[in-house]
């Protein structure tokens, strides 16, 4: 047995290939994933920073967070 993964870029092209695939008779399995998103080099660089900040404990609460952002706009 052997296994064939295909990407399809539509619901329209899915439903041909499956129709294909039961005219055939060829046992067929479909699993829909999330898109994967990719992330610039950039964002991963932001990223790595946020956690070296958790890291560090160099972090303040969602309130005290809330409450600057409240002062910066007055």
């Amino acid at each position: 047995m052997s296994t064939i993964t295909l990407h399809n870029e539509s619901e329209n092209q899915l439903k041909l290939i499956e129709t294909l695939l039961k005219e055939l008779n060829i046992k067929f399995e479909v699993s829909k994933k999330e898109k994967i998103l990719k992330l610039t080099d950039f964002e991963k660089k932001l990223i790595q920073e946020g956690l070296d900040d958790v890291k560090s404990g160099n972090v303040i609460s969602s309130e005290e967070a809330l409450k600057r952002a409240k002062e910066c706009f007055k």
